[in-house]
């Protein structure tokens, strides 16, 4: 009999409130076809509860595929559908796949998360 050990999803995703009013969906690890979801369910959880204003830290992203493009997009609209801002922050590796991507000249993308509330609110 075989046994399989299951590797965990090189993804982490925590959302934390600063504030009390302005839900920051952090990620750490990489975002392709087989981690996206983990990061789109927790976005859409937190926007089914419509807030003024949703931090998507991608900061800590160390690789991010044509999966994670689309996460970013996807989630701009859906936040935008609900009547709430998604500001996206990203640096080092998410913010070079996003800018050579064009996203930066869809949304504007914030070196920290301090800056984006401040910002957006």
């Amino acid at each position: 009999m075989a046994m399989h050990a299951h590797t965990p999803l090189p993804i982490w995703v925590q959302t934390i409130y600063v504030d009390a009013q302005v839900p920051v969906t952090s990620v750490r690890g990489e975002i392709d076809l087989s981690t996206d979801q983990v990061v789109q369910d927790e976005v859409t959880a937190q926007l089914a509860a419509k807030p003024r204003l949703l931090v998507l830290d991608l900061s800590q992203v160390a690789f991010m595929g044509s999966a994670g493009i689309h996460l970013v997009l996807r989630n701009h609209a859906h936040a935008r559908s609900v009547g709430s801002m998604l500001a996206v922050v990203a640096e080092g590796y998410s913010r070079h796949v996003l800018t050579l991507s064009g996203i930066d000249g869809v949304l504007r993308l914030y070196r920290d998360v301090r800056t984006a509330i401040e910002e957006m609110c």
